[in-house]
């Protein structure tokens, strides 16, 4: 096999180690491992795109929620910790690159945050502050 003048692999194409997949997979497992994570702009599940910050950032800047939409919601939350579950379970099993596995990792962690953030806004909790 002819290299193209370099003797290691590129970082995103090296394999994932045992030692960083156990690392990540328990930090994914941590009770706080979507704390300070980024949400995902979008994500496609069952064929229909979410645009999971403006959704986020709507509800929070919302006085009220439709009912309607209050209940969508409550069906895309297990949607999404499905997702990160099924992301978890390939970054578990699977034979990955360094840079694949980290993409698993972060979107995960940002679906489970979204998750926690819509959950919370359902709740009222979050978001702007009731004037009183």
């Amino acid at each position: 096999m002819i290299k193209s003048g370099k003797d290691t692999e590129e970082p995103d194409k090296e394999d994932l180690s045992y030692e960083e997949r156990n690392k990540l997979l328990w930090s994914l497992r941590s009770d706080f491992a979507w704390a300070g994570k980024k949400i995902p702009e979008s994500v496609e599940i069952d064929g229909k795109e979410y645009r999971l910050r403006d959704l986020v950032r709507k509800l929070g800047e919302a006085e009220s929620i439709d009912p309607d939409e209050a209940a969508d919601i409550r069906v895309l939350i297990p949607k999404l910790r499905a997702r990160a579950k099924a992301d978890e379970e390939l970054l578990e099993t699977e034979e990955l690159t360094k840079a694949e596995a980290e993409a698993l990792y972060e979107e995960a962690t940002g679906l489970l945050r979204a998750a926690m953030e819509l959950k919370d806004r359902l709740e009222g909790k979050g978001g702007k502050k009731k004037r009183r």
